[in-house]
C-alpha cells in the first residue's frame, strides 16, 4: 500500500486528516484492516464516494480488523439497509444508497445503535440528514484503474477517545463473552 503525501488538520483544529492511496482491492482491504484495528469502541465510520469506488471492500477490511472470522460474509446491505456482524464487538454495516428521504433514514433504526454500541460503518453517509460529531470520515476517490485515494478524517472528539480504546475494546470483549456470543462469531441478523 502506498502512503499518500497528504496530512491535514482543519483551521479550527477540530479535525485531523490523513491521506492514503491504494493500488488494488487487496490493498484497500488491508487499509480497512488497519482502520478497524485502530478504532475505539463504540465508533462511527462515515464512508463517502461514488458507486464502485470500494466502500464495501474497505468495510470488509474494517470488519476483519474488528475480529470478524470470515470477512467475505460482509456484503453491501443495499436492500436490507443494515447488516450486523460480530467480531470483538457488534459491527453495524449501513448502506444509505437507496434511501429516499428522512423517513426512510429513520426506518433503519440508526438512532438505536449508531455511536452507542459497537462500530457503525455507514456507506453513502453524505445522505445522512444530521451531523455525526464523533466520527471517522473516509472520503474515497477513484484515481484511475484500481487506484483509490483516501482522505481519512477523525474529529477531535474521536481522537480524544482513542486514548482509552484498548480499555473499551477489553470491556466490549467481556460484554460479548457475557452474552455468550464468543469473539469472532458472526450472525446473519
Amino acid at each position: 500500500m502506498k502512503k499518500s503525501f497528504r496530512s491535514t488538520s482543519s483551521v479550527r483544529g477540530q479535525a485531523s486528516g490523513v491521506g492514503r492511496r491504494t493500488s488494488s482491492p487487496e490493498e484497500t482491504h488491508q487499509l480497512g484492516i488497519q482502520l478497524g484495528r485502530s478504532l475505539p469502541i463504540p465508533s462511527v465510520v462515515l464512508l463517502r464516494g461514488p458507486l464502485g469506488v470500494g466502500k464495501t471492500t474497505l468495510t470488509r477490511g474494517i470488519a476483519e480488523g474488528l475480529g470478524i472470522v470470515d470477512p467475505q460474509r460482509v456484503s453491501s446491505p443495499s436492500f436490507a439497509l443494515v447488516n450486523i456482524y460480530h467480531g470483538r464487538c457488534p459491527i453495524y454495516h449501513v448502506d444509505l444508497y437507496r434511501l429516499e428521504g428522512t423517513r426512510d433514514l429513520y426506518s433503519t433504526g440508526l438512532d438505536e445503535f449508531m455511536g452507542r454500541d459497537g462500530v457503525t460503518v455507514v456507506e453513502w453517509s453524505e445522505r445522512l440528514t444530521f451531523p455525526v460529531e464523533s466520527a471517522v470520515t473516509v472520503d474515497i476517490e477513484d484515481a484511475g484503474d484500481d487506484t483509490r485515494s483516501f482522505m481519512i478524517t477523525a474529529s477531535q472528539l474521536m481522537l480524544g477517545r482513542t486514548e482509552s480504546a484498548s480499555e473499551r475494546n477489553q470491556a466490549a470483549q467481556k460484554k460479548l463473552r457475557a452474552r455468550n456470543l464468543g469473539v469472532g462469531e458472526t450472525r446473519d441478523d
